[in-house]
C-alpha cells in the first residue's frame, strides 16, 4: 500500500512540473487609455545601431530584372505608357543581409540604352552602373550582370542611370527599393510590422501615354507637368490599406524616386526617424512630418495606440491629386484591425452662402 501511496504522489508531482512547464496565458495588457497623447511611447523606440564591420557571409542572392516598355494603371481607368521590370511599377524590391554577394542581371527589352544604378549602396566602381562613365550602356536586346557584396544595413533604392534618357526612364518607371539587413541584428530593436513607400511622379497626358504634355519632361523637372503621384506604383484610393494591430510598432521605409520634395504627414501619431539615406540616427527625434527630398530614404518606426483609420500622406496638397481630381495621389491609409468603426461624417447642412456669390477667389 505505500509502495502504491508512493507511486501516486511521483506521479502527482510529475504532473505538476509537467503543466508548471507549459507556457500560462498572458494577462491582459494593461493599457492608459490616453497613452496616445503624448509622444513617449516613441521616445522608448530605440535607435538603430551603426555597422561597424562586415564580412561576407558566402551566401548569394540572385536576381532577374527585365526592362521592357508596357502599359501600366496608376490609378483607376488611368493608363500609362510606362516602362515596367518583370512587369510591374515599380520593380521587385531586392533583399540581401550584409556581407552577402549579390548578383542582378539586367535584361533590356526596351528600343534605347539604359544601366542600373544602385543609389546609396557602396560598390566597386565598375558596378555603380552609370553609362559612360562606369559602363557601356546595355543596348537593345543586351544584358548585362552586376555583382558585389551587399554593403550597411539600411533602406536604398535603385534606378536607371542613362547617359541622356535618366529623367524619362525614372519617371516612366525603371526603379525600385533595395533593402539590406544586418549581418549581426545584437541591439536592433524589434518591429511587429514592416510597410514599404516608394514614392513617385507621373506626367500623364490625357487620353494616356507619358510625358507627353507640352514641354515635356522640361516641364516635369520643374514640377509643372505632373499630375498624378503615387505610392508604390499606385494613386490614392488604390493603394492598399496598411492594417495594423494595437501596441504593434510598425517600421516604414521611405524611398522618394521623383523629382519633388513631399513632406509626408501622419494623422493621430508621432513617430521617430530612425535613418537617413541607410544611415543611423544617434538621437531619433519624435515626428509627425518628415521632408523627403529626391533621392533620400528615411526609415521611419511610430507605436500604433491610437486606433482609428488615419492618413498618412504628402503636405503638398497637389500632390494628393489625381489629375485635376482630389483626394488622390500621396494618400495611404491605416487602419487598425481591433479599432472602433472610423467616426460617421456630419450630417449638419453647410450655411448657405451670403448674398452676391461671396465665392472663394473670383471677383466679378
Amino acid at each position: 500500500m505505500n509502495e502504491i501511496a508512493a507511486r501516486v504522489t511521483q506521479v502527482l508531482l510529475l504532473t505538476g512540473l509537467l503543466l508548471g512547464a507549459l507556457p500560462v496565458a498572458a494577462q491582459p495588457e494593461t493599457r492608459d487609455p490616453h497613452a496616445y497623447l503624448t509622444a513617449a511611447a516613441v521616445r522608448k523606440i530605440p535607435p538603430l545601431p551603426d555597422t561597424v564591420t562586415i564580412r561576407p557571409t558566402g551566401r548569394t542572392r540572385e536576381y532577374t530584372l527585365d526592362i521592357r516598355p508596357g502599359p501600366w494603371e496608376p490609378a483607376k481607368g488611368v493608363i500609362a505608357a510606362a516602362i515596367t521590370i518583370n512587369g510591374t511599377v515599380p520593380g521587385p524590391v531586392i533583399r540581401a543581409t550584409e556581407g552577402d554577394r549579390v548578383v542582378v542581371t539586367v535584361k533590356n527589352n526596351l528600343e534605347e540604352s539604359t544601366a542600373i544604378h544602385w543609389h546609396g549602396l557602396h560598390v566597386p566602381n565598375a558596378m555603380d552602373g552609370v553609362e559612360g562613365l562606369t559602363q557601356e550602356g546595355i543596348n537593345p536586346g543586351q544584358a548585362f550582370r552586376y555583382e558585389f557584396l551587399a554593403s550597411h544595413a539600411g533602406t536604398f533604392m535603385y534606378h536607371s542611370h542613362s547617359h541622356a534618357r535618366s529623367v524619362e526612364q525614372i519617371d516612366a518607371g525603371l526603379y525600385g527599393m533595395f533593402i539590406i539587413d544586418p549581418q549581426n541584428t545584437r541591439g536592433h530593436p524589434r518591429f511587429d510590422r514592416e510597410v514599404l513607400m516608394m514614392l513617385s511622379a507621373w506626367a500623364i497626358a490625357e487620353g494616356g501615354g507619358h510625358g507627353a504634355t507640352p514641354g515635356g519632361h522640361a516641364n516635369a523637372m520643374a514640377g509643372m507637368a505632373y499630375n498624378y503621384f503615387t505610392i508604390n506604383g499606385k494613386a490614392y484610393p488604390d493603394t492598399p490599406e496598411w492594417t495594423v494591430k494595437r501596441g504593434e510598432v510598425v517600421r516604414v521605409r521611405i524611398a522618394n524616386v521623383s523629382n519633388l520634395i513631399h513632406p509626408m504627414h501622419l494623422h493621430g501619431h508621432d513617430f521617430a526617424v530612425l535613418a537617413k539615406d541607410g544611415e543611423p540616427l544617434k538621437n531619433p527625434q519624435p515626428m509627425n512630418t518628415v521632408n523627403v527630398a529626391p533621392g533620400e530614404t528615411y526609415d521611419i518606426a511610430f507605436v500604433a495606440n491610437n486606433p482609428g483609420a488615419w492618413l498618412f500622406h504628402c503636405h503638398e496638397l497637389h500632390h494628393t491629386m489625381n489629375g485635376s481630381s482630389q483626394p488622390g495621389g500621396l494618400i495611404q491609409i491605416i487602419r487598425y484591425k481591433d479599432g472602433p468603426p472610423p467616426a460617421q461624417p456630419s450630417t449638419v447642412p453647410r450655411p448657405a452662402p451670403p448674398a452676391g456669390g461671396g465665392g472663394h477667389g473670383r471677383g466679378h
